[in-house]
């Protein structure tokens, strides 16, 4: 069993947003999975970590969908790259 958590997104150019953050530390294990509508983006993924864990990033293009399972997750935050609106999901399932 996992808890989950889904949402639609719409970002204007330029705009960052954040849309996970771990209320205690060491922060959650669980899978991140972002998708880019296409005829929008590109789009840069952030997941920062605890203890200094290296954050990671990646860069979405149009009609991308990208999921990545880590541990320690602090934050999730997308940055629209591109100079129209963005829209996509957001997703992040956590096992319990």
């Amino acid at each position: 069993m996992s808890l989950g958590f889904f949402t639609f997104i719409t970002q204007d150019p330029g705009v960052g947003q954040g849309y996970y953050s771990a209320v205690d530390p060491p922060g959650v294990s669980g899978l991140v999975t972002v998708s880019v509508d296409s005829l929008t983006g590109p789009a840069r993924v952030v997941v920062t970590r605890y203890n200094g864990l290296p954050p990671f990033e990646i860069e979405l293009i149009s009609g991308q969908e990208y999921g990545i399972s880590l541990s320690q997750i602090q934050t999730v935050g997308i940055l629209n790259l591109s100079d129209a609106v963005l829209t996509g999901t957001f997703s992040i399932s956590i096992p319990e």
